[in-house]
Formats: structure tokens, sequence, C-alpha cells
């Protein structure tokens, strides 16, 4: 890498070429450095014009721009060559002052399509014969349009010198250079090509350096501006900036992956991986000072500091790697090919210097066998990866085998372990099996006593339906009604009871009617309705008991004599809303008197198209309450007037008292509300808007209680 900073700074400021003081004779030399008028000016006053000899004139630098005259008395010489990289270089003959009309010859930015003769990038030929007589001056420009000092190497050759000198090196040059760039070609696809084999990365970074060594190269002999790009001059600067950018980077990136791991401190991989960002960064401003502003002089002195400051820790490296990891073979392989292009970047410095031309080669060859050493070292490292590869499959081999060898004896054990297991399962599972066949001999006798259960309960359901009035009974005596009955299991805690007698004292037709919900639910419920049921009968029928109040006292008394509450103090017993009803001719505008009377349960009725609430007395029937044993108590009894048409609704709690998905109750103002919604609707879609609204609300939740709302119209 030290020789792509040697070559770098080496083709910013090539050595001037040789000069020859025995040209005074045959060639008159005058010079005009006055860059602010112009040559017809200067033309037209000689006094612009200096006499200059040719060496001095090869010594001396200009700035920007300079005028020359030039007569040339020798007819043997034909060519004069400018031997420099001169941006343009312009030739302007006496006639064709007179018409401003201007020969551009050459330059090295001018496009060879633009250019009259043209041998080589540092070759500014002016053939005499074929434009000018001899003994007649004419006028060369000559302009370094970059902002860079002006130099030149003027010479007057003979056409035999010509050729043999300038046209025969060239063309062995640039066969050289072809051959050249060929092998860096070969080499760079055949490493693209194990990249593509083995995924090594090593192989593509070494293919990045030698594309970017090849188009640096290219570029610094001028191949690339004579064949690649002749007509684009400006572009070879690109290609310089990019084939130098690529050439460090792949160089950084290869030694990354071509020197072992454990060279690396932790210090110089942290110093490569800035290498790579830094000569990143610096491209694109060589880029935006080559092409923004146009100043190669900024360009030059920006790429010396850099480079400078690169190369301070690049020799940093290569002293520790001397040093340090001297004894790693990949190690020497390294730094022996960097020595090798460093050495002949090194020599043909000094032969430069020592004005010897047509040395390009000895860097060439510095590259190619540094390419070469750095391909014996990819091969070494491969045949080391490869043995590394052989003994870490043989010692795999070894461990597997080890491990095959561990896990069959394991296997042996287990086996034997598993065959004790088996047999003690074996004895498990006939102990399964016995237990299996009692559990399902258990089974049988649980399902048919379920059975016989479930039978029961259902024949004790068709009991109480057949206790239960029928609809026909309502409509006996009212204009239409509805029955919302839906215990919570097989049979219900819940009952209704509708009675017809005579008022024991005006002995007037009476209808009793009533909504009880019994403690509990299911079985224990149903026991407790069938109670209730058969004692409501018997106190109306056999003690002719009408009023509902003395109804519920009655009731309350003899639940409690019949479940013995006073001795076992249990607290079973019913709700109840009871209410007698008989048409009435006592009232001017009233059909009907009902009397109310309630235990914990309240009567709905709607009159006027509006809802009214009476609530019963705060003790249920049954029970063993302070009260009771005080014996100072009655059930409440109201009177209400109702017409015809008008309507009484009856209800267990078990409606406003069923939760819904997010767990909060229907409620009693619920109710209310959809009282108040159905009244106008016939009593059946009165019964299905309340199952509706119960479903809509109870969704996936289990029914809490029994339900049940008795509706009546009068």
């Amino acid at each position: 890498m030290c020789s792509l900073f040697l070559l770098n700074l080496l083709f910013i400021n090539p050595s001037i070429a040789q000069q020859n003081e025995g040209l005074s004779a045959v060639v008159f030399l005058e010079i005009c450095q006055d860059k602010s008028i112009s040559l017809e000016k200067s033309k037209r006053d000689n006094s612009y014009f200096k006499p200059i000899t040719i060496s001095k004139l090869n010594e001396e630098i200009y700035q920007e721009r300079i005028f020359l005259k030039i007569t040339v008395t020798d007819k043997n010489k034909e060519f004069i060559i400018f031997n420099k990289k001169i941006d343009s270089v312009k030739v302007y003959f006496p006639n064709a002052l007179q018409s401003e009309n201007k020969i551009l010859l050459s330059g090295h930015l001018v496009p060879r399509s633009e250019k009259q003769l043209f041998e080589s990038i540092e070759i500014n030929a002016i053939q005499i014969s074929d434009y000018y007589p001899y003994n007649e001056p004419f006028y060369v420009e000559l302009v370094s349009s970059q902002q860079l000092p002006l130099t030149t190497s003027l010479d007057v050759l003979t056409g035999k010198e010509y050729e043999q000198s300038l046209v025969y090196s060239h063309h062995k040059e640039t066969i050289i250079q072809a051959v050249f760039q060929g092998m860096l070609w070969i080499i760079l696809l055949y490493n693209l090509f194990l990249f593509a084999s083995t995924i090594e990365q090593v192989y593509v970074a070494y293919a990045i350096y030698i594309f970017g060594f090849s188009i640096f190269n290219a570029q610094n002999s001028g191949f690339f501006s004579d064949y690649i790009i002749p007509n684009h001059p400006y572009f070879s600067s690109l290609a310089r900036i990019f084939g130098l950018a690529a050439a460090f980077l792949g160089h950084a990136y290869f030694t990354l992956e071509f020197l072992p791991k454990e060279v690396f401190g932790r210090f110089w991989r942290q110093f490569f991986k800035g290498f790579i960002v830094f000569v990143s960064i610096m491209t694109f401003v060589y880029i935006g000072v080559m092409y923004g502003t146009n100043n190669l002089k900024l360009y030059t002195l920006l790429s010396k500091i850099a480079h400078a400051a690169m190369m301070v820790g690049l020799i940093a490296f290569f002293i520790y790697l001397s040093i340090k990891r001297w004894s790693d073979t990949m190690t020497k392989y390294y730094l022996i090919a960097s020595l090798v292009l460093v050495l002949g970047a090194f020599i043909f410095n000094i032969l430069q210097a020592l004005e010897i031309n047509n040395v390009g080669i000895i860097v060439e060859a510095g590259g190619v066998l540094e390419i070469l050493i750095f391909s014996l070292g990819l091969g070494h490292r491969m045949k080391n990866l490869e043995k590394e590869n052989a003994r870490i499959l043989e010692e795999q081999n070894r461990t597997l085998e080890y491990k095959v060898m561990q896990r069959t004896k394991e296997i042996s054990k287990q086996k034997e372990e598993i065959l004790v297991q088996n047999e003690e399962l074996h004895q498990q599972q006939e102990e399964i099996i016995s237990q299996r066949d009692y559990i399902d001999t258990q089974n049988k006798q649980l399902k048919t006593s379920n059975t016989h259960f479930t039978d029961s309960i259902r024949y004790a359901k068709t009991i109480q339906k057949a206790i239960l009035p029928m609809k026909q009974r309502f409509q006996q005596h009212f204009e239409d009604s509805f029955v919302l009955f839906r215990p919570r299991d097989i049979v219900s805690g819940d009952f209704y009871w509708i009675y017809e007698t005579q008022d024991a004292q005006t002995r007037e037709n009476t209808t009793l009617i009533a909504v009880l919900d019994c403690t509990g639910h299911g079985v224990p419920g149903a026991f407790i309705s069938l109670i209730g049921f058969a004692l409501l009968n018997e106190i109306v029928a056999k003690e002719n008991i009408t009023s509902p109040a003395q109804i519920l006292k009655r009731l309350d008394e003899r639940i409690q004599e019949s479940l013995r509450q006073k001795q076992e103090l249990n607290s079973d017993g019913m709700d109840v809303a009871l209410c007698a009803i008989k048409k009435t001719n006592s009232y001017k505008l009233a059909d009907f008197e009902i009397k109310f009377a309630g235990a914990k349960r309240p009567i709905y009725f709607i009159k006027n198209n509006e809802l009214h609430e009476i609530r019963g007395s705060k003790l249920s029937i049954g029970g063993i309450t302070k009260k009771r044993i005080a014996d100072k108590y009655n059930f409440e009894e109201q009177t209400i007037i109702l017409s015809k048409n008008d309507k009484i609704y009856l209800t267990s709690d078990g409606f406003i008292d069923q939760n819904g998905e997010n767990n909060r109750k229907i409620g009693s103002s619920k109710l209310k509300e959809c009282f108040k919604e159905f009244n106008h609707l016939p009593f059946a879609e009165q019964k299905q808007k309340f199952e509706e609204t119960l479903d809509n609300h109870q969704g996936k939740q289990k029914q809490r209680d029994d339900i049940t709302i008795m509706g009546l119209k009068l």
C-alpha cells in the first residue's frame, strides 16, 4: 500500500525531461509571459517577446499561460515536441492571425478527435514542414487551465529521431501496458471465480484491489486516455481518483481478510476500519475539488496531506508486523509483497531523478510481482485452510465416534431401564385396568341412579305443571293474558295460582290470582311450592278466607306449622303478590275492585296509559323473625278501582335479578320501562318482547333464578 502512495505522489509531480543545449543553433526562441495581453497584440509589438534558450525555458516555472515565438532554421528538424502534460497547446501562424483563425493542435485536456497530431498523453507534437516554411516565425500558446504552475520540456527532432525515440517507444509502452493490463484482469477474474466458488471474502477484496491498481496504472501511463476514453480527457482524472480509491479500499479490506485474526489487536482492526471510512470520504472530497473548483493545485495539496497522514499509520503497522508477527507465514507474504512494489517505485523514482527515461516498466514489474506474491500467499492460505478443515473434520469424526460410543452405552443403559419400567408399567396397567373396570361399574351405577333421579324430577315437573292453572281458566275471567314462566332447573320454586270463589261477606263472585316465589329453586323450591299451593287452596276453600291480607297471614302461620319452623328455626318460605278481583257497580265509572296484599312483592297496573306500582309488606311468608315471635305483625291490604281494558302485572324477582354479560342485573327500572313500552301490544306480543329482552340481556350467562311474569287485561 505504501507503493500506491509513492506512485500517486510521483505522478502528481513528474520530473523535468532532459534538456538539449545544442538546439540553439537550429531554433530561435522568444517568450512572452504577460498573460494580460493577446497574442495578436504581442505580435504587433515585438517588445513583449524576449529571447530565451531552450534549456532556460525548460528550467523555468510559469503562471497559467505563455506565448512562444519559434523560428526553425534547420530543415532536417521536422518536429517540435512538448513532452509534458500541458493542458492545451495552440499553434498560431502569421497568416492565420490576420483572419483570427487558430489551429488547435494538441494538449492534455484536448479530446483526441480535435487534435491535429496525436501519439500519446505526454506528446504534443508540431510537424513543422506540413504547416509552415522554415526560417519563418510562428507562435505557440501553452495554457494550464487547472490553476497549476506551467512547466514544459521542449525538444526539436528529425523525422527519424521522432520515429525512434517517441513513436517506437510509445508503441512499445502500449504493448507492455496492454500485456500488463491483461495479466491483471486474468488474475482479477480468477479471484472473482474463487470468490463465487468459496464465498471467501478475501478473494473479492483482492479483486477490488487489482481493479483499482489496474485503473490507476492505465490512467498514469496514458493508456486510459489514449485507448479507452480518448475523447473525454476530463474523465481521465476521475478514473484516477476512483482507481486509487478502489486500490486503497481493496488493499485495506484485503489486509483485514488476508492476515490471520490473531495478528490484529483491537487498535489495528479499528484503524483499518477507520482507514476505509477515511478513504471513502476523501474520494468524494477529491471529486468535489477537481470538478467543482477545477483547482488541480488544491487537489494535489489535499492528496499529499491525506497520503502523508495515511503513510504514517501504515508504516507503523508494517513496523508492528515486522517486530511482533514476523514468525507468521502469512505476515511474511504480506510484508514481502508490499516491499517488492515499494522497492520498484523507489528504483523508478531514482532513475527518473537521474534523467533516465522509459523506466515505467519497473513499477509495473513491481506491481506484477506484488500481485503474484499475494497470489502465492492466497494459495498458501488455501492450503492451510484445507489442512485446517481436514484437521477439524478428523477431530469432529473422532468426537463423533466418541459421542456415538457414549450414546450407544447410554442407549443400552436406557434400554435396560426401559425394560424395567415396561415391567412396572405392565403391572401398573393391570392395576389401572382393574381400577377402570371398577370405575366403569360405578359409572354405570351412577348413570342409572342419575337417570332414575332425572326421570323422577321430570315426573315431578309433570306433576307441578299439572297443578298450574291452564290458559283456559284465565280466558274465562280476563279479556287477555299471558304468563312468562321459565324455571331455572327442571322444576321450579315459582308458581302462579288462580281461584274462583265468593266473597265471604257480600257473596259476590271473586277471582283470586297470585304469583309466588318460594325459597330456593329446583327440587327444594318445588317442594315448598307444592306445600304453598295446597295450603292456599285449603285456606280459601275450607276456611272461607277471601281477604288477600288475611290469606297471607294465615298462609304464613300454616307454613310455620307445616315446616315446624319454631322448632327447627329454618327460614324457608315464599314471597307473594296476591290480589282479589271482583266486578262492582258501586262506582259509576269503575268496573272492577282490586284488593291487593303483598309479601315483599308489588303489583303493577296500567290505568289511563300510566304505570302505577303498589309495594307489598316487607315481610315474607314463613321463617322466624322477631316480629313474628312478638306476634305483632299484619300484612297490609290496599284497594284499587280499575276500569275495563286496564292491565295488571304480577312478577317474581327472577327477571330483575338476572345477570348480563357485563355482570349487571336487569333491575326494576328496566322492568318498568318494559311495562310502559309494551303495554299497548297484545299480550302474546308482550310475552315475546319480554322474552327477547331477557335473552338479549342474559346472553351466554347462566339463568340465575326462576322467572315468572303474569299479565292480565280486565
